[in-house]
Protein backbone atom coordinates (compact mmCIF):
# COMPACT_ATOMS: atom_id res chain seq x y z
CA UNK A 1 0.00 0.00 0.00
CA UNK A 2 0.95 3.52 -1.32
CA UNK A 3 0.54 6.73 0.13
CA UNK A 4 1.38 10.07 -1.51
CA UNK A 5 0.74 13.23 -0.94
CA UNK A 6 1.10 16.44 -3.32
CA UNK A 7 0.24 19.99 -1.87
CA UNK A 8 0.41 21.69 -4.89
CA UNK A 9 -1.19 19.53 -7.88
CA UNK A 10 -1.31 21.19 -11.39
CA UNK A 11 -2.96 21.54 -14.39
CA UNK A 12 -0.34 20.49 -16.65
CA UNK A 13 -0.39 22.26 -20.16
CA UNK A 14 2.50 20.80 -22.74
CA UNK A 15 3.26 22.46 -25.98
CA UNK A 16 5.45 20.84 -28.76
CA UNK A 17 7.19 23.25 -30.79
CA UNK A 18 9.30 23.90 -34.18
CA UNK A 19 10.55 26.69 -32.26
CA UNK A 20 10.30 29.17 -29.04
CA UNK A 21 11.27 32.39 -29.55
CA UNK A 22 10.88 35.47 -26.55
CA UNK A 23 9.41 38.68 -27.59
CA UNK A 24 7.84 36.46 -30.69
CA UNK A 25 4.34 35.05 -32.16
CA UNK A 26 4.75 31.25 -31.43
CA UNK A 27 2.07 28.62 -32.94
CA UNK A 28 2.19 24.94 -31.75
CA UNK A 29 -0.23 22.36 -31.98
CA UNK A 30 -2.94 21.67 -29.59
CA UNK A 31 -1.39 21.22 -26.10
CA UNK A 32 -1.54 17.74 -23.73
CA UNK A 33 -3.25 18.34 -20.61
CA UNK A 34 -2.70 16.04 -17.55
CA UNK A 35 -2.87 16.51 -14.06
CA UNK A 36 0.72 17.39 -12.49
CA UNK A 37 2.59 17.49 -9.04
CA UNK A 38 4.57 15.31 -7.93
CA UNK A 39 3.29 12.80 -5.74
CA UNK A 40 0.33 12.67 -8.25
CA UNK A 41 2.98 11.84 -10.88
CA UNK A 42 4.74 9.23 -8.44
CA UNK A 43 1.47 7.65 -7.41
CA UNK A 44 0.07 7.19 -11.05
CA UNK A 45 3.53 5.39 -12.17
CA UNK A 46 3.01 2.87 -9.09
CA UNK A 47 -0.87 2.47 -9.51
CA UNK A 48 0.23 1.37 -13.33
CA UNK A 49 3.15 -1.14 -12.22
CA UNK A 50 0.54 -2.77 -9.95
CA UNK A 51 0.33 -1.49 -6.67
CA UNK A 52 -2.37 -0.29 -4.53
CA UNK A 53 -1.95 3.41 -4.19
CA UNK A 54 -3.84 5.84 -2.98
CA UNK A 55 -3.38 9.79 -3.82
CA UNK A 56 -3.71 13.11 -1.42
CA UNK A 57 -4.18 15.86 -2.34
CA UNK A 58 -5.11 19.77 -1.64
CA UNK A 59 -7.46 21.34 -4.18
CA UNK A 60 -9.15 24.84 -4.77
CA UNK A 61 -11.50 26.79 -6.60
CA UNK A 62 -11.90 26.02 -10.39
CA UNK A 63 -9.10 24.54 -11.13
CA UNK A 64 -9.31 22.21 -8.20
CA UNK A 65 -12.81 20.74 -9.44
CA UNK A 66 -11.20 19.93 -12.75
CA UNK A 67 -8.54 18.47 -11.12
CA UNK A 68 -10.66 16.38 -9.13
CA UNK A 69 -12.39 15.38 -11.93
CA UNK A 70 -9.51 14.21 -13.96
CA UNK A 71 -8.05 12.33 -10.79
CA UNK A 72 -11.65 10.51 -10.68
CA UNK A 73 -11.05 8.50 -13.69
CA UNK A 74 -7.15 7.39 -12.48
CA UNK A 75 -6.26 3.95 -11.92
CA UNK A 76 -5.52 5.01 -8.17
CA UNK A 77 -7.63 6.18 -5.07
CA UNK A 78 -7.74 9.43 -4.30
CA UNK A 79 -8.18 11.48 -1.06
CA UNK A 80 -9.23 15.45 -1.84
CA UNK A 81 -8.90 18.02 0.66
CA UNK A 82 -10.45 21.42 -0.57
CA UNK A 83 -8.87 24.66 0.89
CA UNK A 84 -9.36 28.58 -0.40
CA UNK A 85 -7.48 30.33 -3.37
CA UNK A 86 -7.56 28.66 -6.83
CA UNK A 87 -4.80 25.28 -7.90
CA UNK A 88 -2.42 25.99 -10.04
CA UNK A 89 -1.46 26.15 -13.89
CA UNK A 90 1.90 24.72 -14.73
CA UNK A 91 3.02 25.17 -18.78
CA UNK A 92 6.04 23.39 -20.46
CA UNK A 93 6.77 24.21 -24.13
CA UNK A 94 9.22 21.80 -26.29
CA UNK A 95 10.74 22.71 -29.25
CA UNK A 96 12.57 20.69 -31.58
CA UNK A 97 15.90 20.85 -30.13
CA UNK A 98 14.19 19.70 -26.82
CA UNK A 99 14.89 22.61 -24.80
CA UNK A 100 12.03 22.64 -22.07
CA UNK A 101 10.65 26.44 -21.06
CA UNK A 102 8.74 25.94 -17.70
CA UNK A 103 5.61 28.66 -16.62
CA UNK A 104 4.66 27.65 -13.32
CA UNK A 105 1.95 29.34 -10.90
CA UNK A 106 2.51 29.90 -7.06
CA UNK A 107 -0.50 27.87 -5.92
CA UNK A 108 -2.86 28.22 -3.17
CA UNK A 109 -1.00 29.24 -0.19
CA UNK A 110 -0.73 26.25 2.62
CA UNK A 111 -1.69 28.06 6.15
CA UNK A 112 -0.83 26.23 9.28
CA UNK A 113 -4.90 25.62 9.74
CA UNK A 114 -4.20 23.43 6.17
CA UNK A 115 -1.16 22.11 6.67
CA UNK A 116 -2.28 20.45 10.37
CA UNK A 117 -5.51 19.33 8.23
CA UNK A 118 -3.48 17.31 5.90
CA UNK A 119 -1.10 15.80 8.35
CA UNK A 120 -4.34 14.31 10.46
CA UNK A 121 -5.87 13.09 7.29
CA UNK A 122 -2.54 11.35 6.46
CA UNK A 123 -2.48 9.87 10.21
CA UNK A 124 -6.20 8.80 9.77
CA UNK A 125 -5.84 7.29 6.55
CA UNK A 126 -3.05 5.29 8.36
CA UNK A 127 -4.40 3.35 10.80
CA UNK A 128 -7.31 2.23 8.87
CA UNK A 129 -4.99 0.27 7.06
CA UNK A 130 -3.88 -3.65 7.82
CA UNK A 131 -0.80 -2.54 7.76
CA UNK A 132 1.38 1.37 7.53
CA UNK A 133 1.36 2.41 4.52
CA UNK A 134 4.47 3.59 2.63
CA UNK A 135 4.21 7.26 2.51
CA UNK A 136 5.39 9.69 -0.07
CA UNK A 137 6.14 13.01 0.66
CA UNK A 138 6.32 14.76 -3.08
CA UNK A 139 6.76 18.36 -4.25
CA UNK A 140 6.73 22.37 -3.06
CA UNK A 141 4.10 23.92 -0.87
CA UNK A 142 3.62 27.70 -1.01
CA UNK A 143 4.00 28.04 3.02
CA UNK A 144 6.04 30.33 4.78
CA UNK A 145 6.65 27.85 7.02
CA UNK A 146 10.04 26.03 5.57
CA UNK A 147 10.06 23.32 8.45
CA UNK A 148 7.41 21.88 7.30
CA UNK A 149 8.10 18.73 5.71
CA UNK A 150 10.29 18.63 8.66
CA UNK A 151 7.05 19.01 11.30
CA UNK A 152 5.34 16.30 9.09
CA UNK A 153 8.47 13.78 10.29
CA UNK A 154 8.64 14.28 13.44
CA UNK A 155 4.66 14.06 13.79
CA UNK A 156 4.50 10.94 10.97
CA UNK A 157 7.33 8.93 13.13
CA UNK A 158 5.60 9.58 16.90
CA UNK A 159 2.08 9.34 15.70
CA UNK A 160 2.78 5.72 13.37
CA UNK A 161 5.97 4.42 14.64
CA UNK A 162 9.40 4.36 13.47
CA UNK A 163 9.46 1.69 11.59
CA UNK A 164 6.88 3.39 8.97
CA UNK A 165 8.75 4.20 5.54
CA UNK A 166 8.52 7.96 4.31
CA UNK A 167 10.09 8.89 1.30
CA UNK A 168 10.56 12.78 0.29
CA UNK A 169 10.73 14.14 -3.37
CA UNK A 170 11.31 17.90 -2.17
CA UNK A 171 14.64 19.97 -2.50
CA UNK A 172 15.77 23.67 -1.96
CA UNK A 173 15.63 25.18 1.98
CA UNK A 174 12.90 22.55 3.07
CA UNK A 175 14.79 19.66 2.22
CA UNK A 176 17.89 21.11 4.21
CA UNK A 177 15.95 21.39 7.45
CA UNK A 178 14.60 18.05 7.26
CA UNK A 179 17.71 17.25 6.80
CA UNK A 180 18.75 18.88 9.58
CA UNK A 181 16.34 17.48 11.99
CA UNK A 182 16.13 14.68 14.48
CA UNK A 183 13.95 12.54 12.10
CA UNK A 184 15.44 11.79 9.11
CA UNK A 185 13.16 10.24 5.53
CA UNK A 186 14.00 6.94 4.68
CA UNK A 187 14.65 7.92 1.15
CA UNK A 188 15.59 11.07 -0.65
CA UNK A 189 16.05 11.49 -4.25
CA UNK A 190 18.06 14.55 -5.04
CA UNK A 191 19.33 15.48 -8.53
CA UNK A 192 22.87 16.25 -9.14
CA UNK A 193 22.41 20.14 -9.21
CA UNK A 194 19.86 19.94 -5.70
CA UNK A 195 22.42 17.39 -4.23
CA UNK A 196 25.42 20.18 -4.54
CA UNK A 197 22.95 23.02 -3.52
CA UNK A 198 21.96 20.81 -0.36
CA UNK A 199 25.94 20.32 0.21
CA UNK A 200 26.97 24.18 -0.70
CA UNK A 201 29.66 22.80 -2.31
CA UNK A 202 30.75 22.44 -6.50
CA UNK A 203 29.44 18.54 -7.55
CA UNK A 204 29.62 17.57 -11.41
CA UNK A 205 29.64 14.11 -11.96
CA UNK A 206 29.44 10.70 -10.12
CA UNK A 207 32.55 10.63 -8.71
CA UNK A 208 32.45 13.42 -6.54
CA UNK A 209 28.80 12.66 -5.57
CA UNK A 210 29.91 9.52 -4.34
CA UNK A 211 32.90 11.03 -2.39
CA UNK A 212 29.98 13.11 -0.42
CA UNK A 213 27.66 10.42 0.25
CA UNK A 214 29.68 9.85 3.81
CA UNK A 215 28.77 14.02 4.42
CA UNK A 216 27.16 14.43 8.36
CA UNK A 217 23.91 15.49 6.72
CA UNK A 218 23.26 12.59 5.30
CA UNK A 219 24.21 10.33 8.08
CA UNK A 220 21.34 8.06 9.56
CA UNK A 221 19.26 7.80 5.63
CA UNK A 222 18.74 4.83 4.48
CA UNK A 223 18.49 5.23 0.80
CA UNK A 224 19.89 7.59 -1.07
CA UNK A 225 19.43 7.86 -4.58
CA UNK A 226 21.22 11.05 -6.40
CA UNK A 227 19.99 11.15 -9.78
CA UNK A 228 22.61 12.41 -12.58
CA UNK A 229 20.61 12.72 -15.67
CA UNK A 230 22.33 10.52 -19.03
CA UNK A 231 24.66 9.21 -16.56
CA UNK A 232 22.44 7.20 -14.78
CA UNK A 233 22.69 7.57 -11.04
CA UNK A 234 24.36 6.89 -7.74
CA UNK A 235 22.65 5.16 -4.67
CA UNK A 236 23.54 5.00 -1.45
CA UNK A 237 21.74 2.10 0.80
CA UNK A 238 21.94 0.53 4.09
CA UNK A 239 25.83 1.28 3.54
CA UNK A 240 25.97 -0.01 -0.13
CA UNK A 241 26.99 2.33 -2.80
CA UNK A 242 26.19 1.74 -6.32
CA UNK A 243 26.82 3.28 -9.44
CA UNK A 244 23.89 3.17 -12.07
CA UNK A 245 24.36 3.28 -15.66
CA UNK A 246 21.48 3.42 -18.15
CA UNK A 247 21.37 2.82 -21.73
CA UNK A 248 20.81 5.90 -23.88
CA UNK A 249 16.84 6.58 -25.17
CA UNK A 250 15.57 9.11 -27.67
CA UNK A 251 13.92 11.00 -24.87
CA UNK A 252 10.87 12.50 -26.24
CA UNK A 253 9.61 14.48 -22.98
CA UNK A 254 11.91 14.34 -19.87
CA UNK A 255 9.14 16.59 -17.76
CA UNK A 256 7.96 14.40 -14.48
CA UNK A 257 10.87 12.04 -15.12
CA UNK A 258 11.90 12.02 -11.32
CA UNK A 259 8.66 11.61 -10.26
CA UNK A 260 8.15 8.42 -12.00
CA UNK A 261 11.60 7.11 -10.66
CA UNK A 262 10.34 7.95 -6.89
CA UNK A 263 6.76 5.98 -8.30
CA UNK A 264 9.27 2.93 -9.37
CA UNK A 265 11.14 3.05 -6.38
CA UNK A 266 8.00 2.88 -3.86
CA UNK A 267 6.45 0.22 -5.88
CA UNK A 268 9.94 -2.25 -5.61
CA UNK A 269 9.53 -1.29 -2.00
CA UNK A 270 6.07 -1.94 -1.96
CA UNK A 271 6.33 -5.19 -3.58
CA UNK A 272 9.46 -6.27 -1.24
CA UNK A 273 12.07 -6.84 -4.06
CA UNK A 274 15.66 -6.55 -3.37
CA UNK A 275 17.70 -2.81 -3.93
CA UNK A 276 19.33 -4.16 -7.18
CA UNK A 277 15.57 -4.44 -8.86
CA UNK A 278 14.31 -1.19 -6.38
CA UNK A 279 17.07 0.69 -8.29
CA UNK A 280 16.25 -1.02 -11.65
CA UNK A 281 12.63 -0.48 -11.48
CA UNK A 282 13.23 3.30 -10.69
CA UNK A 283 15.67 4.34 -13.09
CA UNK A 284 12.98 2.38 -15.96
CA UNK A 285 10.15 3.97 -14.28
CA UNK A 286 11.97 7.62 -15.16
CA UNK A 287 13.35 6.78 -18.53
CA UNK A 288 10.03 5.06 -19.59
CA UNK A 289 8.25 8.53 -18.52
CA UNK A 290 10.53 10.23 -21.14
CA UNK A 291 9.71 8.32 -23.92
CA UNK A 292 6.05 9.35 -23.57
CA UNK A 293 4.37 13.08 -24.44
CA UNK A 294 2.54 12.64 -20.90
CA UNK A 295 4.07 13.48 -17.75
CA UNK A 296 4.02 10.66 -14.94
CA UNK A 297 3.14 8.02 -17.38
CA UNK A 298 4.70 4.70 -18.12
CA UNK A 299 4.78 1.76 -20.30
CA UNK A 300 4.74 -1.65 -18.31
CA UNK A 301 6.54 -2.76 -21.41
CA UNK A 302 9.23 -0.29 -21.54
CA UNK A 303 9.83 -0.52 -18.29
CA UNK A 304 10.38 -4.42 -18.14
CA UNK A 305 12.44 -4.18 -21.25
CA UNK A 306 14.56 -0.79 -20.09
CA UNK A 307 15.64 -2.48 -16.70
CA UNK A 308 16.93 -5.64 -18.18
CA UNK A 309 19.82 -2.85 -19.42
CA UNK A 310 20.39 -1.25 -16.28
CA UNK A 311 23.75 -1.82 -15.61
CA UNK A 312 24.56 -1.64 -11.67
CA UNK A 313 28.31 -1.78 -9.90
CA UNK A 314 28.54 -2.15 -6.38
CA UNK A 315 31.22 0.22 -5.02
CA UNK A 316 33.57 -1.03 -2.06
Amino acid sequence: MILTVTLNPSMDSIYFAETFILGEMNRCSNPIKAVGGKGINAGRTAAILGSDVTVMSVLAGTNGELIRNALEQEAFKSVFIPIPGESRNAVTIMDREKNQTEIVELGPVITVETAQKVLANVIDFSFTQQKRPIIALCGSANTKNERLYQDYLQQLYEQLGAKVKILTDISGQQLKNVLQGTIKPYFIKPNIHEFAELLSLSIVNKQEVIRQLTHPILQDIPFILVSCGGDGAVAKYQGRIFDVTIPAINSINPTGSGDATVGGIAFALDQGLSIEETLRYGMACGMSNALEQAVGYVSVENVEELKNNIVLQEIK
